[in-house]
Order: C-alpha cells, then sequence, then structure tokens
C-alpha cells in the first residue's frame, strides 16, 4: 500500500512516500550502484574521520568499488594504521580499559595543540620569507646605506660620485646664502 493514497493525521494525503526502509541485498542496477557506493564511501569516511577526531583513535577503511578501484581513508595514514596492525598482530577481543579511554582524550588535546603549532610555525615560516624578502629589496634600493666594506667597486665609485656632486651642490648653496 503507498503512503500517498494514506491520509496523515491531519486528514491530508501525504505527497511522498517519505524516508522508507531499504532492503539489504546488491542493487542490479549498476548505475544506481555506484551513485549510492559514492555516497555512502564518502559517508562512511567522514563517520571514520569522526570517530578518530572524537575519539582519538587510529582508523583505517580501504573500500574497492564495484569497478574495483581503491578507496581508503587513514587516520593519521592508512599506511601507519595496518604498519601498527601488521606489527601488533590481531588485537584480543574488546576491553574496555578506563585509564586508556581517559588518556585518549589528553591525546586529542595534544594533537590539536600539535595542529595549532604546525599552523603557528607556517604562518611565522612565511612571514620570515616575507621579511627576507622586503630585507633584499631594501638592501638592493638603499645600497649606499650599507656599510662600506660590503660595497662592490662599481658601488664605490657611484657612492663617490654622489658625494662629489652633494659636496658641489653644498657649495653651491652656500655660495647663494653669502
Amino acid at each position: 500500500m503507498e503512503s500517498n493514497n494514506m491520509p496523515d493525521l491531519n486528514g491530508v494525503a501525504k505527497k511522498t512516500k517519505g524516508r522508507q526502509k531499504i532492503e539489504m541485498k546488491k542493487m542490479r542496477n549498476e548505475s544506481n550502484l555506484q551513485v549510492t557506493f559514492s555516497k555512502r564511501c564518502t559517508g562512511v569516511f567522514k563517520k571514520a574521520s569522526e570517530l578518530a577526531t572524537l575519539c582519538g583513535v587510529d582508523v583505517a577503511v580501504i573500500m574497492f568499488s564495484p569497478d574495483n578501484q581503491v578507496f581508503s581513508f587513514g587516520s593519521p595514514s592508512v599506511d601507519s594504521v595496518v604498519q601498527r596492525y601488521k606489527t601488533q598482530g590481531p588485537p584480543p577481543l574488546l576491553t574496555l580499559d578506563l585509564n586508556k579511554v581517559h588518556s585518549t582524550v589528553d591525546e586529542v588535546e595534544l594533537h590539536t595543540h600539535l595542529h595549532c603549532l604546525s599552523n603557528q610555525i607556517a604562518i611565522e615560516k612565511k612571514r620570515t620569507k616575507d621579511l627576507n624578502h622586503l630585507a633584499k629589496a631594501a638592501e638592493d634600493q638603499f645600497w649606499w646605506a650599507r656599510p662600506i666594506e660590503s660595497m662592490t667597486d662599481s658601488q664605490l665609485d657611484k657612492y663617490k660620485k654622489m658625494l662629489e656632486e652633494f659636496k658641489r651642490q653644498l657649495k653651491e648653496k652656500r655660495g647663494n646664502l653669502n
């Protein structure tokens, strides 16, 4: 019986079927199968990311699409989680140690703090690079403000000519004042 023929509590007929339960079996239509996989794959990765962030756990999810493409998500990375699994071997059945649960909260806070510090370091590196660039540009533009010892021969010649011109203008100005 379709729900668009069924009146709701107010006596008005529904226009849609609403949210319905989907039977769990492989879809036959290849196009629908691919679209559903794509949407649900994103949802699974999002949930895995939330689990890793909220609970401070390492997570790895590896999926093969219907056309055998590999999709993976890992926190911190798939490789590190798989390597850790390989070295530790299969875990025993689930055991809950409240001390470990408490320590993961500290790890999450530390991870968040580390992320903030990493961002600050990146900002400072960029600022340093920009300041060095400005200093170099200023040095090139105001070469005569540098110590004489660091000047090249051509810069010394230019500096000498500038001083001679300055001396000439100064004498001329003094002559006009008298």
